[in-house]
């Protein structure tokens, strides 16, 4: 059964959605990660979190299929250019198709939370419930019903009798305060499903993924947060890519651990919302960027080192005013390879191994220096190496007021090299973006 809590209001919407679902067979509850039942996608100019109530799986005991998975497969088909209507069509006739095997038993309600940019909240419900029955059973059609958030809105889906009154009445009054902090909300809503936990006997999970989407003038701007920091993942679907799948198929996770979502946030933007950069000002100010050099061995997954990098900071005088960005050499990148070339070995996972050579202002040394990833394998009888482009902003160093920063991107864009074995090695000259401006946040210090 399980249990989501749903809350709107002119300022946001915000839900909590705990960690149990239901099997389909024996009605026992299964699963206690995050991700289970709940999925983000985003579209052109808008976004949406979806969490469900419902049946964990279906399908025979030989090719069950998670509701999440089909759910997310479902997401990803659509185009980007898709509308709430749509998606909300298409989700409903998966489910009616998905549900039809197990008949009466097969309860499920999806509760979608979406924000547009300059636009109303909007809560989408898609369900095939019947709540007066006890227990709740299936109806035959999946129905829809999108309610368009102008006044205080409050759901309560799944194990309602896990509410207590007391609890009802504290999320009714919630939604009618409009000025309350979101982070408030969201404490409020983790305590409230907790409470409900005890009263559940073993049907809702006493942590959940809580989620915000706020109004900042026509900004809409989004947060979650695993309660508990419950393993797992949500799937965050985005132009037919799961952006949590890349990254599991990508980054290492450290030995017997695995990736975990603790915590997101984000923001959609319409044209002519983001901040205005300050025009430049105050007098032009001549500073110079130097460092050191490093070297370091590449090697492939049997311990051999086929190639080895070199690079070398530069010395930059720029002559720029606030506000201002300047594009300056900072540094050349040598390679250097064996011959023959070395065993295949593939693209390895992220986080890449890092060359730190120093970095200094007018002299002033930045802590940690300035770190480039490498990331080097063999393909095709083919060296590859690649370093991605980074971004800094250092503050309170040499010639930096307390309301200055000055942001470097190095390289400016991603270097890409590939040569044979039969190739002389490349070498090259990285360049920044180097800029100088007044804090956006405003803060100091």
């Amino acid at each position: 059964m399980t249990l989501i809590l749903t809350l709107g209001n002119t300022s946001g919407v915000y839900q909590s959605s705990d960690y149990q679902l239901t099997d389909g067979e024996t009605g026992a509850p299964v699963s206690d990660r995050v991700g289970s039942k709940q999925l983000q996608a985003s579209f052109r100019g808008f976004d949406l979190q979806l969490a469900f109530t419902g049946i964990a799986e279906v399908g025979p005991t030989s090719a069950r299929q998670r509701t999440v998975d089909w759910l997310s497969e479902e997401l990803r088909a659509l185009s980007h250019d898709s509308q709430l209507q749509d998606i909300c069509d298409a989700l409903a006739r998966r489910c009616v198709a998905m549900a039809k095997p197990l008949g009466s038993r097969y309860i499920l309600e999806l509760i979608l939370t979406v924000a547009a940019v300059g636009e109303p909240f909007r809560v989408a419900v898609i369900s095939n419930v019947d709540w007066r029955k006890r227990p709740p059973t299936a109806k035959p059609e999946f129905t829809i019903r999108v309610h368009t958030i102008t006044k205080p809105y409050h759901l309560i889906s799944g194990y309602r009798e896990s509410v207590p009154a007391h609890q009802r009445h504290r999320l009714r009054a919630l939604a009618r305060d409009v000025g309350r902090a979101p982070e408030h909300i969201l404490n409020v809503l983790a305590r409230v499903n907790a409470i409900a936990a005890k009263h559940s006997r073993g049907c809702v999970s006493e942590d959940c993924w809580v989620t915000s989407k706020i109004a900042d003038g026509r900004v809409r701007r989004s947060a979650s947060l695993n309660v508990g920091q419950h393993k797992g993942g949500v799937p965050l679907i985005s132009e037919g890519l799961d952006l949590h799948e890349w990254i599991k198929r990508n980054f290492r996770a450290a030995p017997g651990e695995e990736i975990t979502i603790v915590q997101s946030a984000g923001a959609i933007f319409g044209p002519g919302d983001g901040i205005p950069l300050s025009p430049p000002a105050g007098e032009h100010r001549r500073f110079t960027l130097s460092g050191s050099t490093v070297a370091g061995s590449c090697s492939s997954l049997a311990g051999s080192q086929p190639a080895s990098i070199k690079i070398s900071q530069l010395n930059c005088v720029l002559e720029m005013r606030c506000n201002e960005e300047a594009t300056v050499p900072f540094a050349t990148v040598v390679l250097s390879a064996v011959a023959p070339i070395g065993s295949a070995f593939p693209k390895p996972l992220y986080p890449w191994p890092q060359l730190a050579p120093s970095l200094m202002i007018d002299g002033a040394e930045v802590p940690r220096g300035w770190e480039y990833s490498v990331g080097y394998w063999i393909e095709n009888e083919t060296h590859h190496l690649i370093i991605p482009q980074s971004c800094r902003s250092i503050r309170g160093l040499a010639f930096l007021g307390p309301e200055d920063e000055l942001i470097i991107v190095a390289p400016s864009t991603t270097m890409e090299f590939a040569w044979s074995g039969s190739e002389q090695a490349p070498s090259t000259t990285a360049y920044a973006r180097v800029s100088w401006r007044s804090r956006l946040d405003g803060t100091r210090g």
